[in-house]
């Protein structure tokens, strides 16, 4: 867990973006990983692409190879 804090909050706080990323929060630009894997099991295991299920980029869909999103848009409560 603290790769991935270090890898996103704190990355985020150490280059001063931190009030528009690196948490996923309202009002925040959201980037997030859908994977069918525990990363705090196995956190190599994100860096295989069989793994990742979705991307969203800045609160936009950029993968969705799983159909989560069904193909649209995310829910309403993400702007």
């Amino acid at each position: 867990m603290e790769a991935i804090v270090a890898g996103t909050a704190t990355a985020a706080r150490l280059c001063g973006v931190d009030e528009v990323t690196g948490s996923l929060e309202a009002g925040k630009a959201a980037d997030l990983v859908v994977t069918d894997v525990d990363p705090l099991t196995d956190l190599a295991l994100l860096g295989e692409p069989d793994h990742i299920l979705a991307v969203v980029k800045e609160g936009r869909i950029a993968v969705d190879r799983a159909g989560l999103f069904g193909g649209g848009t995310l829910p309403a409560l993400c702007p």
